[in-house]
């Protein structure tokens, strides 16, 4: 999710969120990974940091709907997409946040800098004071009483998604509010960074108005699913505490926000990394018009109707000649935070087998995918940490995982491996796969003379022949990257005897089918495989694998389980060292690689356009202009 930058477990360009540390002291400085493209920002220094002007309406374009106007359902999973993100995310605001480009933690509505906790008998206690003169949008003041109520309110009605990186009830016991504007959090054991300091937890929470949701959520307390009932609930006259308030939302057309008469951080100047900036907002609206297609939003970009276009898959690299030879447009290239990615359903059938995920993953050759059939305009992954989040990146342990995961491996030799897997869990075919000769016979391994013989009919280790498996990926015309993957998977896997399906599928409905919970806000996980992507959150301290593989966790809709996983979670959360967190982190990434929940596949850096009437304070930060939901704060007239 993003605010003045990302703060959640992250959104599902997909769902979902994170943190990163900014003293660069656990790694070595990496550089963005190497597309085949120029991935170097334009030179903006002329266009961006300069005391723009105020001016009537910022319109940025967008290719998903969005679809909802309540921020309780924006960060739950029903409602957790990046173009939620985008739209709302500006409306709220935490008593922390994560300032860009420097991505370091520091006060939104709390006073001063986070106190440390102390122990007070067997418990731990936390407090931090908010400023006096924060007021919502319509003028009442931000009280500590809010923040109490937002958390009691997602601990009581059972709040998943990024409400349980937020509310960390398993160490945090209690929210009060000790005055007005006093803040005490109580914790069951001594928290480490993650809770208490870089992470997600109270301190970053989104904060919602108690006076305005206080009778809706009475109301909805007494109905059959409490939950279901605050999601549906209407947000549309919810004061806000962020730059901007909702003003309008039409389904399949557009959404529009206005700017907060009552912001109170309007006219403060901030720093971050070494940029010095001042906020706003200084546009008086905000459109969130919907386009079908990158063609057509290029052209209102370039017609004047649009004056940045958001995409958490970045724009068309197709695009970018007609763009740059434009004087009236810039494109600007950035390093991601996120991945795109396989997932298996672990509690189905075969995808529950590691023999059978090892065997599947081996078969996608990424390199081939990313070089040629995607003609270098996107690179391959083998650790979900992405390379441009450089403290926390380790380049080394990312090459053991990239080795041992098969990078490098030709087409053949990945047969072979899979095979070999296969066969030694005891699976067969109806038609073996392998390397015929000229006569006809049959070898396990590729050899001169001989060529590969498909496979047909995988059968299971009892003897059961395994029904069709639905590979589901987004459409061609929403992201033709994760589509042309699909379709290579489900070709390499059904060479092999493997029977996929490559399922093209609406983006929305993706997301509602994989994330789907019933009555017990458990999952359903009604798929066998799906290729998503997660827009991260929060990289000061990247806690999303927790997030999103710890047993039971928020956005764990593949069913993993491991004990070892949650140790290494639990070791990462109770960190109370940078260095201890760095340690646990690769140690997750290991388990992970070889577990499977996830198959990374790639990534790109971030293409983004604008149009030169609009300037920024800034043009280079970790996952473009975007991250910070298109800067509605801090954007300014030429």
């Amino acid at each position: 999710m993003v605010a003045a930058a990302c703060t959640g477990g992250g959104t599902a360009d997909t769902t979902a969120d994170t943190t990163g540390d900014t003293t660069g002291e656990t790694t070595e400085e990496t550089t963005p990974p190497d597309t085949g493209e120029d991935t170097t920002p334009e030179d903006t220094t002329g266009d961006t940091g300069g005391a723009g002007g105020e001016f009537d309406t910022y319109t940025l374009g967008i290719f998903q709907d969005v679809t909802t106007d309540n921020a309780w359902n924006m960060l739950d999973t029903a409602g957790n997409t990046v173009w939620n993100s985008y739209f709302l995310d500006p409306t709220t605001a935490s008593a922390y946040q994560i300032a860009l480009p420097g991505l370091e933690v520091v006060p939104e509505l709390a006073a001063g800098e986070l106190p440390p906790v102390t122990q007070e008998g067997d418990v731990w206690v936390g407090e931090f004071t908010l400023r006096d003169d924060a007021t919502w949008s319509d003028g009442e003041p931000i009280t500590a009483h809010d923040v109490a109520f937002t958390w009691n309110t997602a601990v009581e009605f059972e709040l998943i998604g990024n409400w349980e990186d937020f509310t960390d009830t398993d160490i945090v016991t209690s929210v009060e509010a000790v005055d007005d504007y006093t803040v005490r959090v109580t914790f069951n054991a001594e928290p480490g960074l993650a809770v208490w300091g870089l992470g997600n937890s109270v301190p970053l929470m989104p904060i919602m108005p108690e006076h305005y949701w206080g009778p809706i959520v009475e109301e909805a307390r007494g109905t059959e699913n409490p939950r279901e009932t605050l999601l549906a609930a209407s947000g549309a006259e919810a004061p806000a505490a962020g730059p901007t308030v909702f003003a309008d939302r039409q389904e399949g057309s557009f959404a529009a926000s206005s700017a907060n008469p009552n912001y109170f951080a309007k006219g403060e100047e901030m720093t971050s990394g070494d940029v010095t900036y001042t906020v706003g907002p200084f546009a008086q609206n905000f459109q969130f018009p919907l386009y079908g297609g990158q063609d057509q939003a290029v052209l209102a970009l370039a017609n004047g109707e649009v004056d940045l276009l958001l995409n958490p898959l970045g724009m068309q690299q197709g695009f970018r000649e007609q763009v740059e030879s434009n004087p009236d447009l810039t494109a600007v290239v950035n390093p991601t935070n996120g991945y795109r990615f396989l997932a298996f359903n672990h509690a189905r059938a075969p995808m529950s087998d590691p023999a059978f995920r090892d065997a599947f993953s081996i078969l996608i050759n990424k390199e081939f995918v990313t070089e040629q059939l995607l003609q270098g305009v996107a690179f391959p992954l083998y650790v979900i940490l992405p390379e441009g989040n450089t403290a926390w990146y380790n380049e080394e342990v990312a090459a053991q995982i990239a080795e041992e995961q098969g990078a490098g491996l030709d087409d053949d030799a990945r047969r072979a491996e899979a095979k070999r897997i296969l066969v030694e869990a005891g699976y067969s075919w109806e038609t073996e796969p392998g390397w015929v000769d000229s006569d006809g016979n049959l070898s396990d391994e590729p050899g001169e003379g001989l060529s590969f013989q498909p496979g047909e009919g995988l059968i299971d280790p009892d003897g059961n022949p395994i029904e069709s498996l639905e590979l589901i990926h987004p459409t061609a015309g929403y992201d033709p990257l994760r589509a042309t993957f699909g379709s290579y998977i489900a070709g390499v896997a059904q060479e092999m005897g493997i029977p996929v399906v490559s399922v093209p599928t609406d983006f929305n409905k993706i997301v509602a089918d994989v994330f789907a919970v019933d009555e017990n806000n458990e999952y359903t996980s009604p798929f066998d495989m799906f290729i998503l992507g997660y827009s991260l959150g929060n990289p000061t301290f990247p806690t999303f694998h927790q997030s999103f593989f710890g047993t039971d966790a928020s956005d764990n809709n593949t069913q993993y389980s491991n004990e070892e996983f949650d140790a290494a979670a639990a070791a990462f959360a109770s960190a109370s060292s940078v260095e201890e967190a760095y340690e646990a982190l690769w140690e997750m990434e290991r388990i992970i690689a070889r577990d499977k929940p996830h198959v990374p596949l790639f990534d790109t850096g971030i293409l983004e356009f604008y149009n030169n009437r609009v300037q920024f304070p800034f043009t280079e930060t970790l996952s473009g202009l975007q991250f910070g939901s298109g800067m509605q704060e801090f954007v300014t007239a030429r």
